[in-house]
């Protein structure tokens, strides 16, 4: 009997947790007893428990991983193909970078050129700038005044001037980079308070938690996702093996 019910244990086990412990009609009698050989199994023989966390932990991992896919599936038109982003590359590049970022984030700076050498270095990598401020008021302030400019070039050079400069953010580095441009400091930062861009920032925070992003920098490539600095060897790597997959379709 006692072997019968070992057999049987990893079942009893799961029962419960998979038809949410309603269906059977047990006594607490039979639910004391059923404890206690459990108990007694797994006093027994630990190495069954420590077996079925690690089963366990990896049944969440790929469930994790799943979801994942599934919501960056899901996102694709946000991601990739947003009017409302400045991006840089081909428009009908078959791979994209798309990058959530923070001008006050030291991380994001630190790859930014690693990813201009890697745009520089393949013609068929688009990259879209996700404005992602999350650390503070200066960064929603500077994400704020990049999408008020309006024009790429302009665009592009505040990005590279911001991202490139070793001083720490403020608003006078972000006025001092705007008047750099020949735009009027004070009439961007009026445009920047437009109901637009308050919504599209709103909408990139609410993409990025739908995504799984909750830091910048965070990387997605052709619908996989990299969280963290990237350095140059990562970026070609993941352009290489996004490469393979739209050969292998």
């Amino acid at each position: 009997m006692r072997r019968i019910f070992e057999k049987l244990l990893p079942a009893l086990v799961l029962l419960p947790v998979i038809i949410g412990g309603n269906a059977l009609a047990l006594s607490d009698q039979d639910k004391q007893l059923i404890d206690k050989h459990i108990e007694e199994y797994l006093m027994r023989n630990p190495e069954k428990l420590e077996q079925a966390l690690d089963n366990m932990q990896v049944f969440l991992t790929q469930r994790e991983a799943r979801l994942r896919k599934q919501a960056l599936d899901d996102n694709a038109d946000a991601l990739y193909r947003n009017a409302a982003d400045f991006s840089m590359g081909p428009a009908d590049a078959p791979i994209t970078i798309v990058e959530f970022f923070d001008y006050n984030c030291g991380y994001c700076k630190r790859s930014f050129a690693p990813l201009m050498e890697v745009l520089g270095e393949n013609s068929d990598v688009r990259l879209v700038f996700k404005e992602y401020p999350i650390l503070g008021e200066l960064s929603y302030s500077a994400a704020s005044t990049a999408l008020a400019l309006t024009d790429k070039m302009k665009y592009l050079t505040y990005h590279s001037k911001l991202m490139s400069s070793s001083s720490r953010l403020s608003q006078s580095v972000i006025d001092k980079t705007v008047s750099e441009l020949k735009l009027p400091p004070q009439k961007i930062k009026t445009d920047a308070r437009a109901n637009k861009y308050t919504l599209h920032i709103s909408a990139t925070r609410q993409l990025a938690e739908a995504i799984g992003v909750n830091g910048t920098p965070a990387f997605v490539i052709n619908g996989a996702l990299f969280p963290g600095a990237l350095e140059k060897a990562d970026l070609t790597q993941a352009i290489v093996t996004a490469r393979a997959e739209l050969k292998a379709k």
